[in-house]
């Protein structure tokens, strides 16, 4: 498995919104319907996709149909189509792993890049994405104003901290970007990867991968969604990075990474189960189908806006 280099952003201290009792909340208020893309928020998300609630319905498919994260460059760079598009399995080394692909017509990579640098910093874009369970969004480092950044040099390399739901579980996540050839990914025309270590924004402890092809098609573009949960690993964060200070060190000293790492294994695969992987693939496909709907239109209007 690829090993996480913890980064400046990393080790900046947890942003004032995170620390303590969180005020987060769904949907907008008065201050929030005032935003200038206010008009694009709704209260509800779009369907999901048909061949979605096939999947769902399916369940757990064989452990044969799962791959660790190791394999996803080879996996997804290949022309055509895995045996696993749209599902979930657990692999026979324990790993879940969850795959949503997502039909995108009119819709193109670089406006995916241009979202993830952008809503990074502000829960009302944030809540635009997925409304019926996004709840708060902030940065640890915040790029909009610095000039001559790329899209894509605004959140790689960041952390991106999120409250959300996933179905009725309540997440607080710390989403790492990563460089794609972090993961062997290289660049290739009209397409973008999106990848991030998946995290918790208690603890300095990560629990998967997420990487998002989004690829171009005849009509627009689609994205082939890869969620990789488990083993866990420790990072080496200072108590200041998460909300849990007094965790950090001791998580992170010789005695917890000696002591610890089996249990965070434990806490993986138990959090990871059928149930929450079935909650992901719904939310994976709700939320990418949603804004896809009218990213075009949104990115046209703001990606000159800070």
């Amino acid at each position: 498995m690829p090993r996480y280099h913890v980064t400046a952003a990393d080790r900046r201290a947890l942003p004032k919104a995170l620390r303590g009792r969180s005020s987060s909340h769904l949907g907008y208020d008065a201050a929030e319907y005032t935003r200038p893309f206010a008009h694009y928020f709704r209260s509800h998300t779009e369907p999901i996709q048909p061949h979605v609630h096939e999947a769902l319905r399916r369940g757990r498919v064989p452990a044969e149909f799962g791959y660790g994260v190791d394999d996803a460059r080879a996996r997804l760079s290949a022309p055509g189509y895995g045996p696993m598009e749209t599902g979930w399995t657990r692999t026979a080394s324990g790993t879940v792993l969850v795959a949503c692909l997502t039909d995108m017509p009119g819709v193109t990579a670089d406006m995916w890049d241009w979202w993830f640098g952008w809503h990074l910093t502000d829960s009302a874009r944030y809540k635009l994405w997925h409304p019926a369970a996004h709840r708060q969004a902030c940065v640890a480092e915040d790029r909009s104003d610095v000039a001559g950044l790329t899209d894509r040099e605004k959140y790689i390399g960041n952390v991106s901290f999120v409250d959300e739901y996933i179905g009725a579980k309540k997440l607080r996540l710390a989403i790492r970007f990563v460089d794609p050839t972090t993961l062997g990914f290289a660049d290739s025309p009209g397409t973008t990867y999106v990848c991030a270590r998946i995290g918790v924004t208690y603890l300095p402890v990560a629990a998967g991968w997420l990487v998002h092809q989004v690829r171009p098609t005849d009509h627009g573009c689609e994205m082939r969604s890869r969620f990789f949960m488990g083993p866990g690993e420790i990072l080496s964060l200072p108590g200041r990075a998460v909300s849990l200070p007094g965790a950090a060190p001791l998580l992170t000293s010789r005695v917890g990474r000696t002591v610890a790492p089996p249990v965070v294994d434990v806490a993986v695969r138990t959090t990871f189960n059928d149930r929450l992987a079935h909650d992901l693939l719904h939310h994976c496909a709700s939320e990418m189908n949603h804004l896809a709907g009218f990213l075009p239109a949104l990115y046209d209007e703001f990606r000159s806006m800070p």
